[in-house]
C-alpha cells in the first residue's frame, strides 16, 4: 500500500479523533488515533503496544503499514462511529485474547 503513497502525509488534512475502548471503570483504557484523510475519511492507527513481542507477535510476520509517528494501520473508516466500532471490535477480538492469554496466535 505504501508503495503508492497512501500513507504520504500531504494525504492527511492534520485532523484526527482519539478513539478508545472505554466500557467502564473496570475496562482497562487502550488508545488509537483515526487520521483524517483528504477525502474526509479516517485510517485508524494503533501503537500502544506493551513491549515489542506483542507488537512481533500480532504485526511483526504480516503485512501491514507501520509508522514511527502513527503506529500501525488498522484500517480506513468513513464516520466517528465506524472508527469506535472498528476499534473497539479489534481490542476485544485481537488485542484482549493477545493479552489475556485465550488466543495464542
Amino acid at each position: 500500500m505504501n508503495d503508492y503513497g497512501y500513507f504520504d502525509n500531504v494525504n492527511y488534512t492534520g485532523n484526527h479523533l482519539h478513539i478508545d475502548n472505554y466500557q467502564n471503570e473496570f475496562t482497562p483504557y487502550i488508545e488509537a488515533i483515526a487520521w483524517e484523510r483528504q477525502d474526509k475519511t479516517m485510517d485508524i492507527f494503533f501503537d500502544d503496544f506493551e513491549n515489542e513481542k506483542e507488537f512481533n507477535t500480532l504485526f511483526g510476520a504480516k503485512e501491514r503499514y507501520y509508522d514511527d509517528f502513527m503506529g500501525v494501520f488498522l484500517g480506513n473508516v468513513k464516520t466517528d462511529e465506524q472508527a469506535y466500532e472498528m476499534f473497539r471490535s479489534w481490542v476485544d477480538t485481537v488485542l484482549y485474547p493477545y493479552r489475556n492469554g485465550t488466543n495464542k496466535m
